[in-house]
């Protein structure tokens, strides 16, 4: 996430989201501004000593890599090769700040079919069609997340979806 100023921490929802995952899945976590880096190399198992390391490193997490480039880790992302039986499901919180929101919304329509994307938007300047765009190029859904909202009941929400595969994709 990019440098924001946020009503709440941004912690708090990595750590709500982290403890939602089911027993057996693969998890990363991906912080991006200019730059990006992983909590790992590729996904680990969901276990006891993952998410007690990765609750860790939640806590110590910054905003503070600059800027907002979301492209680089998202093509980083589609690199990886998807574990079988393991669909793969990205959550992406953002200020939605970019300069490139058609590319990006490009480079989730094009790996689509592996995938499925639910996208937050933080803060009163989260562009719309960067945040809905995401979503529904990864046949997830998008949440607006602001200074009033309760963010548990937003992240609940797109929970709901976490055991589901991938949708086919729609054809006109």
């Amino acid at each position: 996430m990019g440098q924001l100023s946020l009503p709440f921490p941004p912690q708090e929802t990595l750590i709500l989201l982290l403890k939602s995952l089911p027993p057996g899945c693969y998890f990363n976590i991906y912080s991006f501004g200019s730059r990006h880096e992983s909590f790992y190399p590729q996904s680990m198992e969901y276990t006891q000593e993952t998410v007690e390391d990765s609750l860790q490193r939640v806590k110590q997490l910054m905003a503070d890599l600059g800027g907002t480039e979301i492209l680089a880790p998202l093509q980083d992302i589609y690199r990886q090769t998807c574990r079988e039986g393991h669909p793969r499901q990205l959550f992406v919180f953002t200020d939605g700040e970019v300069s490139d929101t058609d590319e990006v919304i490009a480079e989730v329509q094009h790996n689509g079919g592996s995938h499925r994307c639910f996208a937050f938007g933080i803060g009163e300047g989260a562009s719309t069609a960067l945040i809905k765009g995401i979503a529904r190029a990864g046949r997830g859904s998008a949440e607006f997340i602001t200074g009033q909202d309760r963010i548990q009941a937003k992240v609940r929400t797109q929970e709901s979806w976490l055991p589901a595969p991938p949708l086919p994709a729609l054809t006109h």
